[in-house]
Order: C-alpha cells, then sequence, then structure tokens
C-alpha cells in the first residue's frame, strides 16, 4: 500500500490531522456518531501515526458532534437544492462528501492551500461532480472557478476560528460578492474557546499561546458583514447527536443544553443567509 508524507505540511496545515483523528476515534467507538466510510482507510494510508496527534478529553465526541451537525445542515440544503453548489472552506482531509453521497446534479468544490489539495486528491477517490481548489482564502481570486449562479451552501469546519477578525471579513465579503444567494454554517468559538485554540492543536506543532478568532454572539458575524442574515444555532449540548454519548458525558450535555450562552462553549454550529 502506498502511504504519503506530510512532512512538507506547516503546523497549520497539518491541524487537518486533529478533526481526522477525531472522526477516527469515533469509528473505532462502539457507538459512531458519523460512521465515517473513509476515514480509517485514509489515516492509515498516510505516512503519518495518527495516534501521536493528542486530543483532550471530550474533543474526540466534540469533533464527531460538530461534524455531524454540519453534514445535516449541508444535506438539508442539498436536498431542497438539488442542482446546488457545495463550497467546503479549508476542506482538509474531511470526507463530508462521501458520507452524504449528494446527486450528480450537486457540484462540490473543496477549497484548501495548494499543498493540502494535492495530498487530498491522492486520497480520496475521484468524483465527476467534486472539484478541488487549490488557493488561499486570503486570496481575491479564490471563487473565480466556482459558479455564481446556483443555490450555494459555504460549509467552514474549524477555518475560520484560524483566521484573524479582518481575514474574516474579507472572505465573507468574497462570499457574498461573488455568490447570488445561499446559505453560510460554520462551526464558532466563543472567546474564552478561543483563547484556547493552541491547546487543542499543540500536538501538531501549533504554539500552545496560539489564540484563535471567537465572537460572543451569532449577530457579531452579521455586524461584519451586514449582507449576511442569521438563520439559526445550534450547540453540540441541545443536538440530537449528544444522545448518543455514554454515561457522563451524555447527563452532562442535558446540563448544559439548559444555558445556550454556557453550551456555546463547547460545540456551537451557526447558520446565516445571504
Amino acid at each position: 500500500m502506498k502511504t504519503y508524507s506530510i512532512d512538507h505540511l506547516t503546523p497549520v496545515q497539518k491541524t487537518l490531522l486533529v478533526t481526522l483523528k477525531g472522526r477516527v476515534l469515533d469509528s473505532r467507538s462502539n457507538n459512531p456518531i458519523l460512521r465515517d466510510p473513509l476515514v480509517t482507510d485514509i489515516a492509515r494510508r498516510l505516512d503519518y501515526d495518527i495516534d501521536t496527534v493528542k486530543l483532550s478529553l471530550g474533543v474526540p465526541e466534540a469533533i464527531a458532534i460538530r461534524t455531524s451537525i454540519l453534514d445535516r445542515a449541508v444535506d438539508a440544503f442539498v436536498r431542497t437544492h438539488p442542482d446546488a453548489v457545495v463550497v467546503e472552506l479549508g476542506s482538509g482531509l474531511e470526507t463530508r462528501m462521501f458520507r452524504l453521497a449528494p446527486p450528480a446534479t450537486v457540484d462540490w468544490y473543496d477549497v484548501d492551500l495548494p499543498e493540502v489539495i494535492e495530498l487530498r486528491d491522492e486520497l480520496m477517490p475521484h468524483r465527476e461532480n467534486a472539484h478541488s481548489v487549490g488557493t488561499s482564502l486570503l486570496d481575491p481570486g479564490w471563487t473565480d472557478t466556482i459558479p455564481s449562479d446556483r443555490p450555494t451552501i459555504v460549509v467552514g469546519d474549524g477555518i475560520l476560528g484560524f483566521l484573524g477578525e479582518e481575514q474574516n471579513k474579507q472572505v465573507l465579503t468574497r462570499i457574498t460578492d461573488h455568490f447570488t444567494g445561499g446559505e453560510l454554517v460554520f462551526n464558532a468559538y466563543t472567546k474564552i474557546a478561543a483563547r484556547m485554540t493552541g491547546r487543542y492543536t499543540s500536538s501538531v506543532g501549533m504554539p500552545k499561546e496560539f489564540r484563535g478568532f471567537g465572537f460572543n454572539d451569532p449577530h457579531d458575524v452579521v455586524a461584519m458583514n451586514p449582507r449576511l442574515t442569521f438563520v439559526d444555532e445550534q450547540t453540540g449540548a441541545a443536538a440530537p447527536e449528544s444522545e448518543q454519548l455514554n454515561g457522563l458525558y451524555r447527563l452532562l450535555a442535558r446540563w448544559f443544553a439548559r444555558w445556550p450562552a454556557q453550551a456555546r462553549r463547547g460545540v456551537w454550529v451557526v447558520r446565516y443567509r445571504f
């Protein structure tokens, strides 16, 4: 079996290993949330020991839940719009397209830095309606090859938390400038949670003192780009997936679900319309 090195990736690019490890651990559990058909094979084909990626207690479960929430949002959009365009920001080694198996009428665009896209293209099965965009989100032309006139859902798992506020404004502006209409859904971090980003990603080379981008009110994103309309939010604690957690985790989720402001410090997914 051919394996692929990731030695050339930067620490920021290697953060794709964090979500990959979370999905691997979910697939190993007795009651997996995602039932990801590819994640174990992808991890095995990396010339890297995925078990060296250290995740804090509860993080694998959080990754699985937030991934599932994003899956549900994308699936609902695609079912409503069978001619949709899906744009995955900072796609890394995410396998959402293969979990959801959208119809051939849906075009799926994975956007990430060129080195990551090159690795991704080696590892992922070929699909005619899957398209790779190897560029930075800070390049104003990152949307140039993506259709602008079809219903579009833009999904981001983690990526926006690694950009600064002004950089996020730039990305949001590009989305609303280019696409004629659709939705934006991503996992968000409160300001307190964002300050702990470095702790969760230090095992792949990120400095422990790294601080991500966070906000406490979903309307703060609308203030950054008034062409966005806040639709809804979902915390992991209140998500149906939390009922699949074992014992104490399930009880804690039920408890935190009573206080949304506290629950946002864990898994928090926000959705907007444009």
